[in-house]
């Protein structure tokens, strides 16, 4: 037995205790998820001849299933899938740091997480390694350059960094790294901006302007998958895990994230993307929460009824995105023969892991539940506690511990999509 076999096995069993799933566990472990996987690879397909043909399209999946069934075990996995169909691929976490509702965080979170595949010996964060390889195609670096020109919207802002980059200056390397933070959701100064264009003599050409912050989000998110496609990938897949955290904010907050789900999956025609696909993570009692207890159905009557500027569109977005978040692709739960195989490989793991033979457990009636966390984990603290006392017999007790979905005022906290980034 090898160390290496080793450590990963290790690494595996401690990531499969505390419930949270790596790369390790993934590569180890089957999904008994086929449709899902399935209809990623269609759907990746379908991304790529559409980036191809230069077209926006809608495009997202959303899969559902109960706390426990195994939902973030299938991201990672597919992240996988992803990476190996050439794609470039992002996994985020709503949480504090990354609410749904604050588009130039969010894509913050998705330009930091983003992985490239393996391929071409390039690491590290996607964004300045396609931008200091210089590998970008000339054609498809043509088309973006006259895409970026035409973009109501990105004139003021991309447009002159593209003029910049395409004249590529001495000491561009110092402006790249500008450029690369701001295409990652920092934003770089205004003068960077007017000083690297006078130095090409094109300062007269564009008028640089500043930039709210929900316009540079809104900006990167259909930049950024054009940017991948002419560095030579299929596109980007950003995977969004347990958008139920939406429920904790307030009912305006709310709306916004129902409208970003719309938005990100190109439901709304003024905002569709070119070559990027969205996975959406969602528990399966969501909606039972949020129309039973939030009434979340009455949002866009609601949004109508206060006559602001600008909630008639959010009303349209957010009930578009309620529409899509109602019709998941829902997780089953593994059939008998699969929990079996799916047994004996934890099984293995553990022997491996700590240089014994694990000895068959026998299934407790009280775990018959969906929940294929609470089958793994239990397994794994009978095999523990057995190897530590081979002659105690454990008796397991399982508690549920329900989902807390109350308002929680700093998950909720956020900045003013009016506020200007310079």
């Amino acid at each position: 037995m090898c160390a290496e076999s080793t450590l990963m096995a290790r690494r595996a069993i401690e990531v499969l205790r505390s419930g949270v799933p790596n790369r390790d566990a993934v590569r180890q472990l089957p999904v008994f998820q086929g449709d899902v996987t399935q209809k990623l690879t269609e759907l990746v397909w379908e991304m790529q001849e559409s980036a191809t043909a230069g077209e926006e399209s809608a495009r997202s999946m959303i899969i559902s299933g109960a706390f426990g069934a195994g939902k973030s075990h299938l991201l990672e996995y597919l992240r996988h899938q992803a990476l190996e169909q050439g794609c470039v691929c992002s996994h985020l976490v709503i949480s504090k740091e990354t609410p749904l509702f604050d588009s130039l965080k969010l894509v913050r979170a998705a330009a930091e997480t983003a992985k490239l595949p393996e391929v071409g010996g390039m690491s590290g964060r996607a964004i300045p390694e396609i931008l200091f390889s210089k590998r970008l195609d000339p054609t498809k670096w043509s088309r973006l350059y006259q895409w970026v020109h035409e973009q109501p919207g990105l004139g003021d802002r991309v447009a002159p960094v593209f003029k910049v980059l395409e004249e590529r200056p001495a000491g561009i390397d110092e402006f790249l790294d500008k450029v690369a933070w701001e295409w990652s959701g920092y934003p770089m100064k205004v003068t960077d901006i007017r000083t690297a264009l006078k130095d090409i003599d094109q300062h007269k050409a564009y008028q640089v302007r500043t930039i709210t912050q929900k316009a540079l989000g809104d900006c990167l998110w259909r930049l950024l998958p054009r940017l991948f496609h002419a560095a030579g990938y299929s596109g980007w897949v950003v995977l969004i895990d347990e958008v139920e955290l939406i429920l904790r904010y307030s009912k305006l907050q709310r709306a916004k994230s129902y409208a970003q789900i719309a938005k990100l999956s190109g439901v709304i025609k003024d905002f569709r993307m070119c070559g990027f696909l969205p996975v959406f993570s969602v528990t399966d009692d969501f909606w039972g929460y949020a129309d039973d207890n939030l009434h979340d159905f009455e949002i866009p009557v609601w949004l109508q009824g206060r006559e602001k500027y600008g909630d008639a569109e959010l009303a349209r977005c957010a009930e578009a995105g309620m529409k899509l978040l109602r019709r998941p692709r829902a997780l089953r739960p593994p059939r008998e023969d699969e929990l079996g195989e799916l047994k004996e490989r934890v099984r293995h793991l553990h022997s491996e892991a700590f240089g014994w033979e694990a000895p068959q457990v026998r299934e407790r009636e009280a775990l018959s539940s969906r929940s294929v966390r609470e089958h793994v984990k239990s397994w794994i603290a009978e095999w523990d506690m057995m190897l530590l006392y081979p002659d105690y017999r454990t008796s397991i007790v399982i508690d549920e511990v329900p989902q807390e979905y109350s308002e929680d005022e700093d998950l909720s906290s956020e900045t003013s999509a009016r506020d200007i980034v310079d």
